[in-house]
């Protein structure tokens, strides 16, 4: 019997691709069962780290700062010190400076290199606190206003060179003697404060505060000159200061009740002003502060008016929040002078936060050969009556 073979005329196919394929699949199964069974179980993970305790945060800010007056560390004051550059310092002790994150000054005077004969700063009223006092001035003061009658002494150029010591110093500035530039009329300060922890720990940090000065003493305000405050009081709080009244006088004029009262209106949390080398009165407007004028703190004048001083105790609080966070994580960038502090703010769509400040006064006795010290209790009482402190303080209810 005959076999028949069919032929279908398809050729049959090689076997070592299907082999190859099987075991690649065999392969990627097994790799990716392997990595599943090693996989930590994220559930379980996130359970764990939802059960761990949140981090403490802070609970408020707190700083307290001295702002006190005149200081102009020439002619008598300079030859009384000699060579000893603390000297003029060496009672501020009484002060207990430890108790407060900064100190304030009013700087009236250029401050460069310059040498100007002593009869030369009697006859002609030209000082310049000479740039060998910084070192003993910043172990003390770290903000020192400018807008003043005697920082231009010496010249726009010497301004400008009064700015850049003081810096260099660690001291930073606000304010100018010609009240007419508007982008020097406010300065946004790195303010230091304490942050305040649930245990009681505090560490130390930068807010930004806008420090707005306008020297009046030869002219008023001209329209619309001190609005330029209005765009930082938008968005943060506002320390006014005025250099304004006529000098030798016990009670503030129309002219400087004019501006400080103006001040408020456009925003300023407190007006501390200076001018006439006499300590005068104060009193509560819309329910913030004004103190016309602090008068001598470190100066050469030798009657009783201008050897007694007033210093303004101010105590800042401020409810922590993510807000105000975010304001200190740009307080280091507000230290360098004409900084962008306020535009970044803009930029970021930073707040006004709030804030809660209380007030104390604190008299100085001072004068050419008496080292400023603070004041006996006499002589305190004298100066919270010139101020009218037990009214005002009644009227902050304090």
């Amino acid at each position: 019997m005959k076999s028949y073979r069919f032929d279908s005329g398809v050729k049959s196919l090689p076997r070592w691709p299907f082999f190859t394929a099987g075991l690649l699949i065999f392969g990627l199964v097994g790799y990716f069962g392997y990595a599943t069974f090693l996989q930590p179980d994220n559930t379980q993970t996130k359970e764990v780290a939802a059960n761990q305790p949140t981090p403490p945060q802070p609970v408020a800010l707190e700083g307290r700062y001295l702002f006190n007056g005149t200081v102009v560390l020439a002619r008598m004051v300079e030859r009384a010190a000699g060579d000893d550059l603390s000297q003029p310092f060496s009672q501020m002790s009484t002060f207990a400076p430890e108790q407060y994150d900064a100190m304030t000054l009013d700087w009236e005077c250029p401050t460069t290199e310059d040498i100007i004969p002593y009869q030369t700063q009697v006859e002609r009223l030209l000082f310049n606190c000479h740039k060998k006092w910084l070192p003993e001035v910043s172990k003390l003061f770290k903000i020192v206003s400018l807008a003043n009658n005697h920082s231009s002494d010496l010249g726009a150029e010497a301004f400008a060179t009064t700015r850049e010591n003081l810096n260099n110093a660690g001291i930073q500035t606000y304010g100018h003697y010609d009240p007419g530039i508007e982008e020097d009329v406010c300065e946004v300060i790195a303010l230091p404060v304490r942050v305040q922890m649930p245990d009681g720990s505090e560490t130390a940090a930068n807010l930004p505060v806008a420090f707005c000065a306008w020297h009046y003493f030869f002219r008023s305000p001209l329209p619309g000159e001190m609005e330029v405050m209005s765009q930082y009081a938008e968005i943060m709080p506002v320390f006014g200061f005025m250099h304004a009244g006529a000098e030798y006088y016990a009670t503030a004029g129309p002219d400087q009740e004019a501006i400080a009262r103006k001040m408020i209106d456009l925003g300023a949390e407190f007006s501390i002003g200076n001018s006439p080398h006499w300590v005068q009165n104060g009193e509560v407007y819309k329910g913030k502060p004004i103190f016309y004028s602090t008068g001598n703190f470190i100066f050469d004048q030798i009657d009783y008016e201008t050897m007694r001083g007033l210093s303004i105790d101010v105590t800042l609080k401020v409810p922590y929040s993510q807000a105000v966070a975010a304001w200190l994580e740009i307080g280091d960038d507000c230290i360098v002078l004409e900084d962008t502090c306020l535009e970044v703010a803009k930029e970021k769509g930073l707040k006004k936060y709030d804030v809660a400040i209380t007030y104390d006064v604190v008299g100085s006795a001072g004068g050419s050969r008496r080292v400023t010290k603070k004041a006996d209790e006499t002589l305190q009482k004298a100066i919270e009556d010139r101020v009218g402190w037990d009214a005002m303080r009644s009227q902050l209810g304090q």
